[in-house]
């Protein structure tokens, strides 16, 4: 296996087609998909069918757990020469863990635009029953990645959406993390390339969401699918791990103790309250006065009332896991449940002025 560094991807109409300028044709491969990625992208992948030995060719399962990692692994012949994830996060969380343990490298094909699974070097891994258990780390992000829109938008247009405001969160926090510190070359060169996450959002993104929704692959869509799916990999990749997130991610947990809320609504829709939260809490009015704005655009949540809560019903519960989720363990000062709960009653009350 080749080491890589940076996320490596080809972006365009069938682009799986460009696999062989990385994999031999006629290499044997592990083919592994989610049930709904299979189905929008069967035509894109039947290349691979007709110019591969498929030794290996279903469901990676229903959750990115060590249970299915491990029978990826029994099912898979050792004599493969790579994995071909296709589909969301978790399956490509799912695979990413069984190749990296197998020394086996993987190509990508993501299905929707939601998270920067498809080029990370992390799979977020989780119990059977659905709840969070730990992340594993890889030792190289995937070989390649082949980002082909078309596939992309047959996913309904909830995933894209709430993947600009986790994309965006991105930026948010790694700045106030590392606000402090004297950061190495690589971090803050990371922190640069985190400025895609944030604003060309503030550009593209209603544009893009219009476009998706049309089923056009305008340049502005190509641009944010890019800045979800890449973008946001490459900090991830290169920046110290201390800074990768802070208040907004740790108020997802918080929120989603609420089991209504963690069934009902999306990883980046809740992290993009949490933003609004962490601006508000920070005193950085210039750059909430337009995140807000933009949630108002595009319909992302900028209140309590979007997970059926109010700012007077009891939220301890919420406020306790927030101030102790491990996301908090490096910010420029402690965060704690006063703060936090101060800055969402001032959000609350805040009309963008």
């Amino acid at each position: 296996m080749k080491d890589v560094i940076f996320p490596n991807y080809t972006i365009g109409n069938d682009c799986i087609k460009n696999i062989s300028n990385f994999l031999p044709l006629n290499s044997k491969v592990a083919i592994y998909y989610g049930e709904k990625a299979y189905l929008a992208s069967a035509k894109k992948i039947s290349f691979l069918f007709e110019n591969y030995q498929v030794k290996v060719s279903r469901i990676y399962g229903k959750e990115a757990t060590y249970e299915n990692v491990n029978r990826i692994i029994e099912e898979t012949s050792s004599d493969i020469d790579a994995f071909v994830a296709v589909g969301g996060g978790k399956c490509l969380d799912t695979v990413k863990c069984a190749a990296d343990q197998l020394k086996k490298p993987i190509f990508t094909v993501p299905t929707v635009a939601s998270t920067c699974a498809a080029v990370t070097k992390i799979s977020i891994m989780y119990h059977e029953d659905g709840s969070f258990k730990d992340i594993y780390r890889e030792k190289n992000p995937p070989q390649h990645c082949f980002i082909d829109v078309q596939i992309i938008m047959t996913a309904p247009i909830k995933y894209i959406w709430a993947g600009i405001g986790d994309t965006m969160a991105k930026h948010v926090e790694s700045i106030f993390s590392a606000r402090n510190d004297n950061v190495d070359y690589i971090s803050s060169f990371a922190l640069k390339i985190g400025e895609n996450c944030y604003y060309p959002m503030l550009k593209d993104g209603k544009k893009a969401l219009e476009d998706y929704e049309k089923k056009i692959v305008s340049i502005e869509l190509e641009r944010v699918v890019q800045n979800i799916i890449v973008t946001t990999g490459i900090v991830s990749i290169l920046i110290d791990p201390k800074y990768n997130s802070a208040l907004a991610h740790a108020l997802f947990y918080g929120l989603t103790n609420r089991k209504e809320i963690e069934k009902n609504h999306l990883h980046g829709e809740i992290v993009s309250y949490g933003t609004l939260v962490q601006l508000m809490m920070d005193n950085q009015m210039e750059m909430l006065k337009k995140t807000y704005e933009f949630h108002k655009q595009i319909g992302l949540p900028t209140c309590l009332k979007h997970f059926h809560l109010s700012i007077e019903d009891n939220l301890d519960d919420i406020l306790e896991k927030t101030e102790h989720n491990p996301e908090l363990n490096y910010v420029p000062y402690p965060v704690k449940k006063e703060f936090i709960i101060y800055a969402m009653k001032r959000l609350e009350e805040y009309r963008g002025e």
